[in-house]
């Protein structure tokens, strides 16, 4: 019973783990886009442009998405990961 628990913990650390990493990456990403097409808008109209962070609701919007996303990444992995290694345990350790 107790190692059954601690595997459970130890899955569920592994996808928190990929879920943060992807949200890091994904919120990074998100960033960068969101930049780059502001900064092509400003050259499009003939102004320069300095890249920042969006702002209040654009922020959270993009932190939200990327969030859900990530989460849904970080749990299709965990079921792949136990799909494929279903029979050797170690891997999922």
């Amino acid at each position: 019973m107790k190692q059954q628990e601690d595997e459970n913990k130890n899955k569920m650390k592994k996808i928190l783990l990929l879920i943060s990493i992807g949200f890091a990456i994904d919120i990074t990403a998100a960033i960068i886009i969101y930049n780059a097409g502001k900064g092509s808008e400003a050259k499009a109209m003939g102004l320069k442009y300095k890249w920042k962070l969006p702002g209040g609701k654009d922020l959270l919007k993009t932190a939200g998405l990327v969030l859900v996303t990530s989460v849904i990444t970080g749990t299709l992995t965990g079921l792949a990961e136990k799909s494929i290694f279903k029979n050797d345990k170690q891997q999922l350790a």
